[in-house]
């Protein structure tokens, strides 16, 4: 499906660019971060790590073409929940922009909000670093994630 998505990505990057409202400028920069960080968390998920889920237990196994590359099930999950936080904080600049283009009257907003989306993009990527250096032995949760699937 990553073959069909790529040109209607672009073709959504292209309407934003060129085919939005000039009434929408202000808009705009916001719109298309959203659509970028959306786009590659997309791609990330389908393509690069496609996540095998086994239910009931919550366990996976990525099948992607990062793991043909050799990349470790740790970085792959890293990568994935940070792309999420991204596209998150990538709203919460759409409702920031709106914020700020209708109601910001003062000066303290204009100089701070900055420092507002570089932290919390920096704060989309550390999250999840804490989880990802004490992820815990594999061999022992994959063995009761077993017992209990075959336990159904």
């Amino acid at each position: 499906m990553t073959f069909l998505e790529v040109p209607i990505h672009l073709f959504g990057a292209y309407c934003i660019l060129y085919k939005t409202p000039h009434s929408m400028k202000s808009v705009k920069l916001s719109m298309l971060n959203l659509h970028f960080w959306s786009s590659v968390l997309d791609l990330t998920i389908s393509a690069l790590t496609t996540p095998f889920i086994m239910l009931p237990v919550i366990a996976g196994y990525p099948l992607g073409l990062l793991k043909l590359f050799g990349i470790p099930t740790a970085y792959q999950t890293f990568i994935v929940f940070v792309l999420c936080t991204t596209v998150g904080v990538a709203i919460l600049g759409i409702f920031e922009n709106r914020y700020y283009l209708l109601f910001v009257t003062d000066n303290f907003w204009k100089k701070t909000r900055i420092w507002f989306y570089i932290s919390n993009y920096v704060l989309a990527a550390l999250f999840f670093v804490p989880l990802f250096l004490f992820v815990p032995e594999q061999e022992e949760a994959l063995k009761k994630a077993f017992d209990t699937i075959y336990l159904l």
